[in-house]
């Protein structure tokens, strides 16, 4: 491999680290990594399958539940959060193929950034506990992750206002992402199987690395406080959140048309 390639994998094992840490991050970091050397649908399309691996996992975090007992519990109390997810990935997906992602980026960064900061208000940003606040977070979330595998950050707002424990929040974030990336193999399946014979291996290596780092970060996670939990998830947010804008002022400088 060359040394590109073993960059990409070292910051890909970090960034499951992070994700067995916190329950996101992988997909953003991979893909912006990825990003620098192939066009975004093609980065996107790389780590569908170790997101879904990763994802699979990381269902398994609740230790007073089985697997499939787990599944249930949370789809049956968060399924409206889950299902838009889902169909607004179908949105995103076709907003990769057909709008100039800096106008992506910069909406991310700009909303990320404006909640990471209003968490040090007195009075936060709270949103509902309804049905309908959960569909539109979750269709939110899903056209933004659909379209640039940033999906996390929109999550993160409504779990994190809904005071939930660090379990469940790894759990109903995992299953979204879970959804979108079924959403995305489906219909990014030609793509896939297009890609050169070292991409498909690229595919295989950047999956074995972040299962071992996403492992990992889940035995740490394990002894962290609920207060230190928030706070690692609020410095992820505001580095991805900084990263996102510096990606839209490049993407932008190249070109300001709105669809490519």
């Amino acid at each position: 491999m060359q040394t590109s390639e073993w960059t990409t994998l070292g910051i890909c094992i970090l960034a499951a680290l992070l994700h067995g840490l916190s329950g996101f991050g992988f997909p953003m970091m991979s893909t912006a990594v990825l990003s620098n050397q192939y066009p975004l649908s093609v980065a996107v399309t790389i780590v569908i399958i170790p997101c879904l691996a990763l994802n699979l996992l990381m269902l398994n975090a609740d230790p007073q539940h089985r697997f499939l007992s787990s599944i249930q519990y949370y789809l049956k109390a968060y399924w409206p959060l889950i299902l838009s997810s889902l169909l607004g990935s179908l949105i995103g997906v076709q907003l990769l193929l057909w709008l100039n992602e800096g106008y992506l980026k910069l909406l991310l960064g700009a909303v990320i950034i404006f909640y990471v900061f209003d968490q040090f208000r007195t009075q936060p940003f709270q949103t509902g506990q309804g049905v309908l606040s959960m569909l539109c977070f979750g269709l939110l979330a899903g056209i933004i992750g659909g379209a640039t595998n940033a999906m996390a950050p929109f999550l993160m707002m409504y779990l994190l206002s809904r005071q939930l424990s660090k379990v469940d929040i790894v759990i109903i974030s995992n299953l979204s992402f879970v959804a979108s990336k079924i959403i995305q193999l489906f219909l990014l399946f030609p793509v896939l199987i297009s890609i050169s014979i070292e991409q498909k291996y690229l595919v295989i290596w950047i999956t074995l690395f972040a299962l071992v780092g996403v492992w990992i970060g889940s035995k740490i996670r394990h002894h962290l406080s609920q207060r230190h939990f928030k706070i690692l998830v609020l410095i992820a947010l505001f580095g991805l959140g900084i990263q996102a804008l510096w990606q839209s002022i490049g993407l932008l400088e190249h070109s300001h048309l709105l669809f490519k």
